[in-house]
């Protein structure tokens, strides 16, 4: 039982890095997915979309969209196939977009369990 730990330093634009992470290899449905966001990106890019795959096992798709203060996030296995799970979340009106910003996905059993906004839960949209 290895963990995945894989990181992509600026993956696209406004993203600092993305970094997937993976306690156990054999069990891709449990982990968690960053997405740090570089300072003045969040009010610059709209909407921010970061993603990691490892097609046809693995697919993660996080949208920060500061437009309509949410974050989709979906977790899938395979671009061909309907995802897992989808969830959304609000992101709080006072978020400083002039610092850098850690969106963190968490997943357990192929379920979105919460996205943290610099360690803090966001709440789930209504």
């Amino acid at each position: 039982m290895a963990e995945i730990k894989s990181r992509e330093d600026k993956p696209i634009p406004g993203v600092d890095y993305s970094e997937i992470r993976i306690p156990d290899e054999f069990y891709l449905g449990t982990g968690e997915f960053t997405t740090m966001v570089e300072p003045k990106a969040l009010g610059k890019i709209n909407p921010i979309i970061s993603n990691v795959m490892n097609e046809p096992y693995f697919l993660m798709i996080v949208t920060i969209n500061l437009g309509i203060n949410q974050v989709t996030a979906l977790l899938g296995k395979a671009h061909d196939e309907g995802p897992i799970c989808r969830k959304v979340f609000d992101i709080p009106k006072n978020v400083n977009v002039e610092n850098a910003n850690d969106f963190t996905v968490c997943f357990n059993e192929w379920d979105i369990s919460e996205v943290k906004l610099n360690g803090t839960a966001l709440k789930p949209a209504e």
